[in-house]
């Protein structure tokens, strides 16, 4: 496997071996996209400036057959957090960036002009791509197709890419030919859209380079996964994400008026079931794959009522940070949110939560979908003040408009998950590198890291330290490998991991060598953040948080400052 380095300043284009005793042999995705940053980015640069680097890594499993191992992820130092960041992305792109025999892509430098990167089994080379500025994701993807091939992978970025806003995110097509996947949390599209990328193309490889050295032992192992995997998420496949909504409005949990409440009245209307009906009875589509190898198949494909293409893959967080904590109770204006952030480029879980914001601040009417959508699409797109105001997050409206209660750590809006109700995950939102990200450590009600443990009830902090900290490490793991987290971030599947990494390379790591990618990945994050200055003192949510109880649960946030502080002590000594 190789990285190729793009210098977009003076147009150079290098080749580096990843060999046996390179230190990034075992690092894929978030591992490498996060050494990489530590390594060769200046903690102290401008986000948006040429010392950054932008990273797009597959995993570890990337071009085989293993359940779900077709992720990319993108790295580098966020515009939003002005820490390390890495967001992951189903779609095409990353398996055939494997068979091309490619674990990375860096980029570096700055470009005033556009261009593309184009991939194939011949070269590696830059096109200028200026007869693409200012497209969107939609229609920029429907002219790279016509102009090499529909079974291309696509990378790409919107107009609030092009315009560096901190929400904006990096796109990839979908199965169905769609840009619906987005490495979207941090604000990485504006990094790509600083080195003058809009897009990166992949021809098909017309044969695989990935390692493999044993396919034989690979499958005794990966079939017998896959395959449970199908049995046991079956109903996760039906109903997708999506199927969260009544769930935690229910728990109490669900961000509600800019998180000012834990549920919804209309969660009804919204809910996922409710979703379900809509696309069977319109004719859309469920159980759809986000990448090649994916067997969970949780996507959707939302139609309107004549049939045409609305949005693909509207997912819970998009459904509540959108819908629930704005008011809205409609699903059509959901999907259409989507579409026109998905084609935009900007990251639906920041745009909500910067709507919300500006709702409470009364700058937009509680319920208003249709402003919300005139923002994106007559605003944003292309670059006015309200533009602005509205497309670089919700620290940055928070901020302009003085507003009193503002949902980010770190710079990043929080997801879809109340950190005073779902304790551990808000432990997971104060400490992770990432900013107040989600998917860094998923904690909420039935995720559990080890078999036999009794980690409490969602809603007491007894063991949510200890909870938050398992799965941080082993959802770290997972995104090494390139793992949709929904496998399972576990105890475990660390040592299912163990046995197809030896068999793929030919090595003999046990579970233990397999958690420890995961802590070494950490303490990596966790030094890039304080040679930039966040430390262990930044560990925190915001006041409102522990003053307001949410309602109908009437509950606060209740660590204490020390909690999160010596958070990540436990990475030296802890047993697993």
């Amino acid at each position: 496997m190789k990285i190729i380095r793009i210098d977009v300043n003076n147009k150079s284009i290098t080749h580096d071996l990843i060999t046996k005793d390179s230190k990034y042999y075992l690092l894929g995705a978030r591992g490498l996209t996060s050494q990489i940053v530590f390594d060769e980015v200046d903690p102290l640069s401008d986000p948006l400036g040429p010392k950054n680097k932008l990273i797009i890594a597959n995993g570890i499993l990337a071009g085989s057959p293993f359940a779900n191992s077709g992720r990319t992820s993108v790295g580098a130092k966020s515009p939003l957090t002005n820490g390390i960041k890495e967001a992951n992305v189903g779609g095409r792109a990353a398996m055939m960036l494997a068979r091309h025999g490619i674990r990375a892509l860096i980029f570096e430098n700055t470009s005033d002009d556009l261009y593309i990167l184009l991939i194939n089994d011949k070269e590696t080379k830059l096109i200028e791509a200026n007869e693409y500025k200012g497209l969107g994701n939609y229609e920029l993807h429907s002219k790279l197709y016509e102009r090499y091939d529909k079974t291309i992978g696509i990378y790409s970025i919107g107009p609030a890419g092009e315009h560096l806003m901190k929400s904006a995110t990096v796109a990839a097509n979908d199965l169905e030919g769609y840009p619906s996947r987005h490495a979207a949390r941090g604000g990485l599209g504006a990094v790509m859209g600083s080195k003058g990328i809009k897009a990166i193309v992949i021809i098909p490889p017309k044969e695989s380079k990935a390692p493999m050295h044993d396919l034989k032992r690979f499958r005794e192992t990966s079939t017998p996964f896959a395959k449970n995997l199908v049995k046991t998420k079956d109903t996760f496949s039906t109903f997708g994400t999506s199927m969260g909504m009544k769930a935690m409005s229910n728990f109490g949990g669900i961000p509600t008026k800019n998180f000012l409440m834990g549920s919804f009245n209309d969660i009804d209307k919204i809910s996922g079931e409710r979703l379900h009906e809509l696309v069977v009875k319109r004719g859309g589509k469920k159980r759809l794959a986000c990448s090649p190898t994916c067997v969970i198949k949780c996507s959707n494909l939302i139609v309107d009522e004549k049939g045409n293409h609305i949005t693909s893959s509207l997912e819970y967080e998009t459904m509540c940070l959108n819908g629930t904590n704005l008011m809205i109770n409609d699903l059509d204006s959901l999907a259409y949110i989507d579409h026109f952030c998905d084609d935009t480029g900007i990251d639906t879980i920041e745009y909500g939560g910067t709507c919300g914001v500006a709702m409470e601040c009364g700058k937009i009417n509680w319920g208003d979908a249709q402003k919300v959508i005139k923002i994106l699409d007559k605003e944003i797109r292309i670059n006015t003040e309200t533009g602005k105001l509205y497309g670089n997050g919700v620290k940055h409206i928070g901020d302009q408009l003085q507003a009193k209660r503002i949902p980010e750590i770190k710079g990043q809006g929080l997801s879809a998950y109340d950190p005073r109700v779902m304790k551990a995950m808000g432990v997971t939102y104060a400490t992770t590198p990432m900013g107040a990200d989600h998917t860094s450590g998923a904690a909420i009600v039935g995720r559990i890291p080890r078999q036999g443990i009794d980690y409490g009830e969602y809603t007491d902090i007894e063991h949510k330290l200890d909870l938050s900290f398992e799965l941080q490490v082993y959802t770290t793991v997972m995104d090494a490998m390139g793992i949709c987290y929904f496998v399972g971030p576990n105890y475990e599947n660390m040592a299912i991991l163990a046995d197809v990494i030896n068999a793929m390379y030919d090595l003999q790591l046990t579970r233990k060598d397999i958690i420890n990618i995961g802590i070494n990945i950490l303490k990596t994050e966790i030094g890039f953040n304080k040679n930039a200055g966040i430390t262990q003192d930044n560990n925190d949510v915001p006041e409102f948080f522990k003053t307001e109880a949410s309602q109908p649960m009437n509950l606060k946030f209740s660590f204490t400052k020390d909690d999160l502080k010596n958070f990540w002590d436990r990475l030296n000594d802890y047993v697993f």
